[in-house]
């Protein structure tokens, strides 16, 4: 009994040193959070799903830019030239339009009534969004407190709401972006960013979009 209460003393202390060295030793990553607007490239207004092609005349859901919010992780994959190369993973959610339309379903009550005949017209609000998913690159320039950076290209897999006349949802793209970030301490960074998603068309429908923003960096 008095050997096990000697080797969990080690192991306590053993771990208590190892906690203490990683905490103060940053090694050049980062969790972040960001917010900021967004703005389609091109409206998504008079498909299928978005407002029932204007149908009835309620109107279109052709609104471009609305805001983004996102989240992400920058983990460190090398020192290149005195700068960092990091690997970034982020999820962003963005959302363009939200207008009072004719929606789909009750469009289709219009023109295929059932058993109780044909039915009143209903709106109701439909948003317009997209889901991106990303994983770049990401090249930190170290300048002490101050820190640009950029990414060349990156991957992004765009989930979009509502899906396209096809009826697909799904695309895949390439992601850019550029920043600059300030260390106010050790543990905490703040900055802003302009970041472009270009999508490869898979979903049928028009994906492209950009946001700008800012940002709260935790690093570690």
């Amino acid at each position: 009994m008095e050997i096990n209460k000697k080797v969990l003393s080690m192991v306590i202390a053993g771990w208590m040193v190892l906690w203490g060295t990683l905490a103060s030793a940053e090694m050049g990553g980062q969790v972040f959070y960001r917010f900021g607007s967004a703005s389609l490239r091109d409206d998504r207004g008079g498909e299928v799903f978005t407002d029932a092609v204007n149908a009835t005349g309620a109107g279109k859901n052709d609104d471009k830019g609305s805001y983004a919010i996102g989240a992400g992780l920058d983990i460190p994959l090398a020192q290149l030239f005195g700068n960092t190369l990091l690997g970034e993973v982020m999820v962003e959610y963005a959302k363009f339009s939200e207008k009072e339309v004719l929606q789909t379903t009750s469009a289709l009550d219009v023109v295929l009534p059932g058993e109780g005949g044909v039915k009143s017209v209903t709106t109701s609000k439909v948003i317009v969004s997209s889901l991106a998913v990303v994983i770049a690159p990401k090249y930190r320039f170290e300048m002490g407190s101050l820190r640009p950076w950029v990414i060349p290209i990156g991957l992004a897999f765009l989930v979009n709401s509502p899906p396209s006349d096809d009826t697909t949802y799904l695309d895949f793209g390439a992601h850019f972006g550029a920043g600059v970030e300030y260390r106010l301490i050790d543990l905490l960074s703040v900055g802003i960013d302009y970041r472009l998603n270009l999508g490869s068309g898979q979903s049928r429908t028009k994906t492209d979009y950009s946001t700008f923003g800012g940002y709260v960096g935790i690093n570690f």
